[in-house]
């Protein structure tokens, strides 16, 4: 596949920039003060969300934007020194394809990609503010999906996807979600790598009270896409004090070294260690924009629950990892230390465009898969795995 530049690719991470009505233009009035609204603040506008300012973003006009790919640099190193804003200055007006969906279909077929998942941008940073409201989580997150439905679709053209946002602490409601999705067309859905807080309180994700939304996930052959997202501080608040981002230059240096790895972790070895997996083979989740460099520690700690705790599970769990989860690395991680630790099966190719720390150019991403010398891995990581996962021929042929 190397050899061929116009071989077919699949990228699972795209994304949208929200418009500013995407939560509040199918809200009910009556719920505005509870989920999301709109204000000016000294001249600027800005999301009130459950009745406070809300910081995941400081511009959610999103124009300007920060180009896609300005962190490159940034993300090999700093070599030059310079400080996260140096590199955020770089912006440009708000491109018609970052919310038009037949402008971002020319802007495919310019970069040569066949196909894509879009995903969230400002909408994985709302829940956190939400979620000891567990019914406004609901309402909010049913209005973002209607939003999402309007103007990009579910499956557009069968080559954007798009994630409805399930928020897991009303059951009923997010179950509701799911079926939603299923019956406009949706073929994958997102969530943040959180435990989930419900009126009894924080629960693990994988506890048996989500059993209705895994098993109508399962039923249906869709893919659950955990998605890097506003987790507070990723269990760290009793270290550090959290500032709304995990990217260096705004959170505390120990968030820095160790936020990025934690929250996604926590979140698949829950799910594992709940034994989802076992109540349903069929399930199947695939991680993107977390990155892989948790796999080692993870997989080890899995083998040692495993052994230390004979008889808990029914098979092997770093093998349950392998077979019912996918990750997406980043561009900068080691590619050959991925499929080394899951096998090519299981390896997905996101660029994270149009978003400043993703690849500029998606199609970039062939350089590094060329680096597996095996033409074979290059199909499955570029095309065939994330076709599979969304009930796609994976023939390119």
């Amino acid at each position: 596949m190397s050899d061929d530049a116009r071989a077919p690719v699949f990228d699972c991470d795209q994304h949208y920039y929200e418009p500013l009505d995407a939560f509040t233009r199918h809200r009910p009035r009556e719920w505005a003060e509870r989920t999301v609204q709109l204000a000016e603040i000294d001249g600027r506008k800005r999301l009130i969300v459950g009745g406070r300012v809300d910081k995941t973003v400081t511009n959610p006009t999103f124009d300007p934007i920060v180009k896609p790919g300005v962190m490159a640099d940034y993300f090999r190193g700093n070599k030059a020194g310079k400080p996260l804003s140096e590199y955020l200055a770089q912006r440009e007006p708000l491109p018609a394809y970052y919310r038009d969906r037949d402008a971002r279909i020319r802007k495919l077929d310019e970069q040569e990609i066949q196909r894509v998942w879009m995903l969230p941008s400002l909408g994985m940073g709302i829940e956190e503010s939400l979620q000891e409201d567990v019914p406004a989580a609901a309402v909010a997150f049913k209005a973002f999906n209607r939003f999402l439905l309007d103007d990009w679709g579910y499956n557009y053209q069968d080559r954007i996807f798009t994630a409805p946002y399930l928020a897991f602490g009303d059951v009923d409601a997010a179950v509701g979600e799911v079926e939603h999705g299923l019956d406009n067309g949706a073929r994958i859905f997102v969530v943040r790598p959180q435990a989930v807080y419900t009126e009894d309180g924080w629960i693990s994700p994988g506890n048996e009270r989500f059993d209705p939304i895994f098993a109508r996930l399962a039923e249906a052959g869709a893919t659950l896409i955990p998605h890097v997202g506003e987790v507070g501080g990723v269990g760290l608040d009793k270290y550090v004090d959290h500032h709304g981002n995990i990217i260096g230059g705004v959170a505390p240096p120990l968030e820095v070294a160790v936020g990025h790895d934690r929250a996604i972790g926590n979140y698949l070895g829950a799910l594992v260690c709940d034994k989802l997996f076992e109540r349903f083979p069929s399930l199947r989740v695939a991680s993107v924009e977390n990155g892989a460099e948790f796999l080692p520690l993870l997989l080890a700690g899995l083998n040692r629950a495993g052994f230390q705790q004979p008889g808990y599970f029914s098979s092997d769990p770093v093998e349950q990892f392998k077979q019912h989860v996918w990750v997406a690395p980043f561009w900068e991680d080691n590619l050959l230390e991925v499929v080394r630790h899951l096998g090519p099966d299981h390896v997905l190719f996101g660029s994270d465009y149009p978003h400043p720390e993703g690849l500029a150019e998606p199609r970039q991403y062939e350089k590094i898969t060329a680096e597996l010398n095996d033409p074979v891995a290059e199909r499955k990581i570029l095309w065939s795995n994330t076709a599979m996962l969304t009930g796609l021929s994976v023939s390119i042929g």
